[in-house]
């Protein structure tokens, strides 16, 4: 192909943390139609790289800090801001934008977003490897901010290739505009392990930590538009690209 984690433990760990990063995200994701909408632990730009593709196959983009490359429909466009290399002298942040990317179909406003949460934050890695509440916490916090959303599918537990994953569904009718038809943001959220866990053989014998939990998050105003995410594709390693959201999870 071409180059280029209960609920009352969120809560209790998260009050404070929340609301600042909420303000954070507002500067990463913009729809064309200039909604201002988020939906992941952004402040930073990522390390990665986003390489051209043929236009006949899936674009792709390599994180080479983890060895895992994503692929997407060739339809997306990266917001070039999103592979900057930040400033060195940046504070450390809880989450990491790797990558962020538009429809360039004309009359599609959907978005996606991926990032890693590292265990730059504890608490807030700790919290992500808890994966279904986790997604599910977040999606509604995030949604929040625009009216009161509604979880159109619970989290449902899957893997990639070994990996535990969770993906969520939600809607949010957006604030009406004066003169523009109402619209409903329609957006998903995926997160998976950066490792596989492995049982200890013993008791005694230690657990290996999950060190980075890897999200998804993506936005629509059209939900004939979520079967797009079918075609993102997931590849750990030098291991076969699978899928980074199955259409068997999708109901």
């Amino acid at each position: 192909m071409g180059g280029t984690g209960g609920h009352s433990f969120m809560l209790s760990c998260f009050p404070a943390l929340f609301p600042a990063l909420l303000r954070c995200y507002d500067k990463k994701m913009v729809f064309r139609t200039s909604v201002l909408f988020s939906l992941v632990l952004v402040c930073t730009t990522g390390l990665s790289q986003s390489y051209p593709s043929s236009p006949t196959l899936p674009k792709s983009f390599h994180d080479p800090a983890l060895n895992v490359t994503y692929f997407y429909p060739e339809r997306f466009v990266p917001d070039p801001a999103s592979t900057a290399r930040p400033n060195a002298d940046a504070s450390p942040k809880c989450a990491h934008s790797t990558l962020f990317a538009n429809a360039i179909t004309p009359g599609d406003t959907t978005s996606f977003v991926l990032s890693t949460i590292d265990n730059t934050c504890p608490n807030v890695l700790r919290g992500a490897t808890m994966l279904a509440p986790f997604v599910r916490e977040q999606i509604l916090r995030q949604l929040k901010q625009y009216g009161e959303p509604t979880v159109t599918q619970e989290p449902t537990n899957y893997a990639i290739a070994g990996h535990p994953a969770a993906i969520v569904l939600a809607s949010v009718p957006m604030p009406d505009a004066p003169g523009k038809i109402p619209t409903t943001t329609y957006a998903a959220k995926a997160c998976v392990l950066g490792n596989i866990p492995v049982k200890p053989k013993k008791k005694s014998d230690p657990v290996d930590p999950t060190r980075h939990v890897l999200c998804f998050d993506f936005t629509t105003e059209h939900s004939d538009r979520y079967h797009l995410m079918f075609a993102f594709a997931m590849q750990f390693d030098n291991d076969a690209p699978l899928p980074l959201v199955p259409g068997s999870v999708i109901r």
